[in-house]
């Protein structure tokens, strides 16, 4: 019985101070097997050129260069990237590089250790981390899927029994804007036993797109999975492609599941210029709403929105076409609740008015807050760290989510919301942290808190010579460094 890799899929993450600038390199280590060597480990490094140093050389173009190098199985791979720009890191992408490890001895299957070695050339800074990937005893496995990207030519290293297998450069999540078709692969081991895979791609709410579900039969050894869906017509949005391993009982023994975004202008665009209002005054105020009041509904119903749909609400809240705008807020509800969108929109209405009641203001709603958007995109908090005015620092919360939900992201895990009541007026809180995708980061958020009182001649000075703060003496007391806002401050 062959013992094998079990499936996993981790980003090391790294920050690192480099020029001013934050090094992100991610590592995604995926298995496969080979029926001739047996099972093997991809693992695909992922750098953001616009993080590393630039240097200029005798060609008057900027050049960057960067080693990563793996220690695996008593093995060490080397891999380079290089970029050269006409104006530095400006617009540096996301660069891919795979290193491939396979094992000698599978008998004792455990934990292995990793040690990772990084070097920038131009700056001769370098980094090394060290850390074990967990094998177990299996008559199967199933291996992460992988979203592929679309390049013309196709290194040999990157094949797999005639597939092109290269993976959308990402840090995190993989994001795909404006193509018309999306491609993943992924492979099943089997001993012995009978064993049939299922995979399909579900949207937000975890509806199947239609055309994208099917089912393959495992035959003993590895079985490749690869499917190449047309993808033009779907909206943008967070999508996940999912492949379950049944048994000869129909129980599921194993699953791994892929997340993506998926930007899409056209099928966006085409939503927007969709059919012709279909409901009247006299139809939306009989149960809907007022039909002075949209506009507000559509602010009121952004947090829960999908990114294809707060698409179309930027464009239609400042919309003089009423009409449109009531018949958009009822597809809406339609969408989420078929049988009884009205009553959904209620139970909605409901939760905006606690929401008003717990963060709202005499001059704004809470539906309007930074906190009440928050509680309404995800919910509430798992855990409320409230700390109140000293005289030193301001008055801040912290959320801390346990689990965080919500129809735009994909599912996360313990994240924070770090808001800041900087005007000391008891209920106006600020964001402005957050660990979650998507949100406002500040890294600096910490130092932020602090009331800064120190004065001195030099108001740039940056040693703590004389009392003055690490950061610079420009961050005053009316000022929050670094809160860009986020997509809801647009309504």
């Amino acid at each position: 019985m062959l013992k094998s890799l079990t499936s996993f899929i981790f980003f090391l993450g790294l920050t690192a101070s480099l020029q001013g600038q934050e090094l992100r390199f991610g590592l995604q280590p995926v298995q496969y097997v080979s029926e001739a060597k047996g099972p093997y480990v991809d693992f695909y490094s992922t750098l953001d050129a616009s993080t590393i140093a630039f240097e200029m050389d005798a060609d008057s173009l900027w050049h960057a260069r960067f080693k990563v190098a793996l220690s695996f199985e008593g093995k060490v791979d080397v891999v380079r990237f290089e970029y050269t720009s006409e104006d530095s890191a400006s617009s540096a992408p996301l660069m891919l590089q795979k290193s491939t490890f396979t094992f000698d001895d599978t008998k004792e299957m455990a934990k292995r250790p990793l040690e990772i070695f990084l070097y920038d050339e131009v700056s001769n800074s370098d980094w090394s981390f060290n850390d074990t990937i967990e094998f177990t005893s299996s008559n199967f496995w199933l291996s992460q899927p992988v979203l592929l990207d679309n390049v013309d030519e196709v290194p040999a290293n990157y094949l797999k029994r005639g597939v092109s297998v290269v993976p959308i450069a990402s840090l995190g999540l993989p994001v795909f804007e404006n193509e018309s078709t999306l491609s993943m692969y992924t492979e099943a081991y089997v001993g012995n036993g009978k064993y049939i895979l299922q995979y399909k791609l579900t949207d937000a709410y975890g509806n199947v797109i239609p055309g994208t579900s099917g089912f393959a039969r495992c035959t003993q050894g590895s079985t490749p999975v690869y499917n190449k869906i047309d993808f033009s017509s779907q909206k943008s949005g967070q999508y996940e492609y999912s492949i379950v391993m049944l048994d000869s009982t129909g129980q599921a023994v194993a699953k791994r599941s892929s997340p993506f975004y998926w930007y899409n202008d056209k099928a966006d665009e085409a939503a927007w210029n969709g059919p012709e209002a279909n409901i009247t005054r006299a139809v939306f105020e009989n149960g809907w709403g007022e039909w002075s009041q949209v506009g507000e509904y559509l602010r009121m119903m952004a947090p829960v929105a999908t990114m294809s749909q707060r698409r179309i609400m930027t464009n239609l809240k400042d919309s003089d076409d009423t009409a449109r705008v009531a018949s958009f807020i009822v597809n809406f509800w339609n969408e989420n609740n078929a049988v009884d969108p009205l009553g959904e929109w209620k139970g909605y209405l409901k939760v905006i008015n606690k929401v008003d009641e717990e963060f709202g203001t005499r001059t704004m709603p809470g539906y309007r807050s930074q906190m009440g958007r928050v509680f309404l995109q995800y919910g509430a908090p798992s855990l409320v760290e409230e700390r109140a005015f000293d005289g030193r620092n301001y008055p801040y919360q912290v959320w801390q989510y346990d689990e965080l939900k919500s129809a735009s992201t994909p599912v996360q895990q313990n994240q924070v919301f770090i808001f800041v009541d900087q005007e000391l007026i008891g209920r106006q809180y600020t964001l402005i942290h957050s660990s979650a995708l998507g949100e406002v980061k500040d890294h600096k958020w910490q130092f932020h808190l602090t009331r800064h009182t120190n004065a001195g001649p030099d108001i740039d000075a940056t040693s703590t010579q004389y009392s003055r703060d690490n950061f610079g003496e420009r961050i005053s007391n009316s000022i929050i460094i670094g809160n860009q806002g986020t997509w809801f401050d647009r309504f």
